[in-house]
């Protein structure tokens, strides 16, 4: 299983790298405030000690998800209860338990917080976009 996990991670990695990075802008100056919002959730950053540490690019990449998802679930059966979030504090996956949660079993998967984390990249590039669009 954890190789499934691996593979699948290494498939997104390059996409979420390319996602975290603002594009430079055509006429030299620097993007805008905000330009690079659309990166992974905030709060992913437990500090020292805890989950959602920075990793190795200085983002909260999927790498660092993975393992502070397994360093919570200390049942090791891959399924994170809320108690389990709550005693790792893995604030981000507390905050929005219900909303990862679309499946309403008691529990998130690493798939489920990773599609929760794309929907909210996708939704925070849709802002971006029309923000560009309304600049027009």
């Amino acid at each position: 299983m954890r190789r499934l996990l691996l593979a699948s991670l290494m498939t997104l990695a390059p996409a979420l790298a390319l996602a975290q990075s603002a594009p430079p802008s055509d006429n030299g100056t620097p993007p805008p405030p905000g330009a690079d919002d659309f990166g992974p959730c905030p709060g992913f950053g437990g500090g020292p000690g805890g989950p959602g540490g920075k990793d190795h690019r200085g983002g909260f990449g999927p790498e660092r998800l993975m393992l502070d998802f397994y360093s919570a679930n200390t049942s090791h059966d891959g399924h994170l209860t809320l108690a389990q979030a709550k005693a790792a504090n893995f604030h981000p996956i507390v905050e929005h338990f219900a909303d990862i949660d679309v499946k309403k079993h008691g529990y998130v998967t690493f798939y489920d917080i990773e599609a929760w984390r794309l929907d909210d990249m996708a939704q925070k590039l849709e802002q971006r976009a029309t923000a560009l669009r309304a600049q027009d």
